[in-house]
């Protein structure tokens, strides 16, 4: 009898030991061929994976999906004055001290830098806005540069001349077309759209602009990105203050424009904000 028991433990035994490494296999079965829905971090390393140059650079050129969400610009490591150097620049008056103060790479002959010759682009010629075109000093528009050029990556800094003469439905709408047609002209540039920096609390310029219009002015510049699918950039916040007013420190005389410490101040941010 006790024989019998013994045998009949160790059949027991024997029968666990074999369910339960029937059941690890299975559980490592499931998980080789379940695909992982956890969250994914936009950038992060995937392990086991190595990525050729140009793997990594198809990724970078990404586009993103417009009409879902904004896309801010993430804070990064520095990627260094090479990243500064492979930019192209898109602007108003407020930073075309990029050109005129020669901050760039090559100064005064600097061919990274769209602006007109005057400076101004009105917010109300957005969707053809033209341009110097710094390879002949030709006018041309924004999108046939980007045709042309077809640079990797665009930095656009508009909004700020002309406000007194916008409201929002035609910013909005001639700042998407303008974008649309430039994605168009150039699908491989990534795009990066930035918020524009305020006004000094003594600026009295006609245009009325002051604090709160500017953050309305970014609020739909950020609209802008959400439909078109691009990258914002809150790179005013770097000569702003609290209050939402242009810092003086980084003022031109007119106290709209930035000066030479402004702009290096947003070339600072988007060396710790690459994409």
């Amino acid at each position: 009898m006790k024989k019998n028991l013994t045998a009949l433990k160790n059949l027991l035994w024997a029968g666990s030991i074999v369910v339960c490494l029937l059941a690890c296999v299975v559980a490592l079965f499931i998980a080789a061929f379940s695909p992982y829905k956890g969250p994914i971090v936009r950038g992060a390393p995937v392990l086991g994976a190595q990525k050729t140059e140009e793997a990594a650079q198809e990724e970078t050129q990404e586009q993103l999906p417009a009409g879902t969400e904004l896309y801010r610009v993430p804070e990064t490591s520095d990627a260094g004055q090479g990243y500064i150097d492979s930019l192209q620049f898109l602007c108003d008056s407020s930073i075309i001290g990029l050109r005129d103060y020669a901050l760039l790479k090559d100064g005064l002959a600097t061919t990274q830098v769209w602006g007109s010759t005057a400076g101004n682009i009105p917010a109300g010629e957005l969707s053809d806005c033209q341009i110097r075109y710094p390879a002949d000093g030709t006018e041309i528009s924004a999108v046939e540069a980007a045709r042309r050029d077809q640079p990797a990556r665009l930095i656009v800094v508009l909004g700020t001349d002309g406000l007194g003469d916008i409201d929002e439905d035609r910013f909005v709408e001639g700042y998407v077309d303008l974008i649309r047609q430039i994605q168009e002209a150039s699908p491989n540039t990534l795009i990066v759209v930035c918020s524009v920096s305020s006004v000094t609390t003594t600026y009295g310029g006609s245009d009325g602009v002051n604090a709160n219009v500017i953050r309305a002015v970014n609020s739909w510049i950020q609209k802008v990105c959400t439909i078109t699918g691009v990258y914002y950039a809150d790179t005013a916040s770097a000569v702003n203050d609290r209050a939402g007013w242009l810092d003086s420190d980084y003022a031109s005389a007119n106290g709209k424009a930035l000066n030479s410490a402004g702009i290096r101040k947003i070339l600072d941010y988007l060396r710790i904000h690459a994409v």
